[in-house]
């Protein structure tokens, strides 16, 4: 294999990692943020509210109960633990590779 072409996979691998990287931080982002909406419609004093506005109120709540997640193929939430289990299972097929090889 050329040097060149090594170069070009090596550019290749960084760049899906931080394409992935990125996707995974703004889907973990998108839960944290949903589950703030969550904590601080709990904690709000709805007693203090109109029972028009406290039942709005209540549906949030409902609503935020299950954050909302960007799923890969509506299979799995694409957050930083799936981020961190792809890297995890790349290594070790990475490594099992290196093994047979040599």
């Amino acid at each position: 294999m050329s040097m060149m072409r090594f170069i070009y996979l090596i550019a290749v691998v960084i760049n899906l990692c931080g394409h992935m990287c990125l996707f995974c931080a703004v889907g973990e982002i998108l839960v944290a943020k949903c589950e703030a909406m969550y904590h601080a419609a709990y904690e709000h004093e709805w007693y203090k509210l109109k029972p028009k506005k406290a039942k709005i109120l209540l549906l949030i709540m409902i609503r935020t109960n299950k954050p909302l997640y960007i799923t890969a193929g509506k299979m799995f939430p694409i957050t930083m633990s799936t981020f961190c289990n792809l890297i995890k299972t790349s290594a070790g097929y990475i490594s099992f590779l290196f093994a047979m090889q040599g």
